[in-house]
């Protein structure tokens, strides 16, 4: 085993590969979501939650009456531009909204989220951040 502490990452993905996996390592896990969500089918589209799904459901037939038009799902907005700090390249934040669409009056930017991920610090400052960066995009929390 101490054979492995001086291998680099390639050397040691190569070495079970070729080699076998006594350990079980290179064997595929399947990462379950901290938050018990289910992926959710529909149609072509695979959603992180059924709550998800269930919206893009409500939202289509929207989409389909006439009521809201171009929606979009997982719109990726820039909050933090990349930039450079003392020599050294930062990458820049981005926040994706699971749908994007105009209701007839503007353009609505819309999170699908449970009461736990609502508290999470990063979602919160990422929420503030789309708020001072795009006032004109309504943004909506559905829950």
């Amino acid at each position: 085993m101490v054979e492995f502490l001086n291998m680099t990452a390639a050397e040691f993905r190569s070495y079970i590969k070729s080699e076998g996996n006594r350990f079980n390592l290179a064997e595929k896990v399947t990462k379950k979501n901290k938050f018990n969500a289910k992926k959710k089918t529909v149609g072509d589209r695979t959603f992180d939650s059924g709550k998800e799904a269930k919206r893009y459901v409500e939202l289509s037939a929207l989409e389909q009456a006439g009521a809201i038009r171009g929606l979009e799902c997982q719109k990726r907005f820039e909050l933090v531009e990349n930039f450079e700090y003392r020599g050294v390249n930062v990458r820049g934040v981005a926040w994706v909204a699971d749908f994007y669409y105009f209701n007839g009056r503007e353009w609505v930017a819309e999170d699908v989220k449970s009461p736990i991920t609502r508290k999470k610090p990063e979602y919160i400052i990422k929420k503030k951040l789309f708020m001072l960066k795009y006032p004109d995009i309504l943004f909506n929390e559905f829950c």
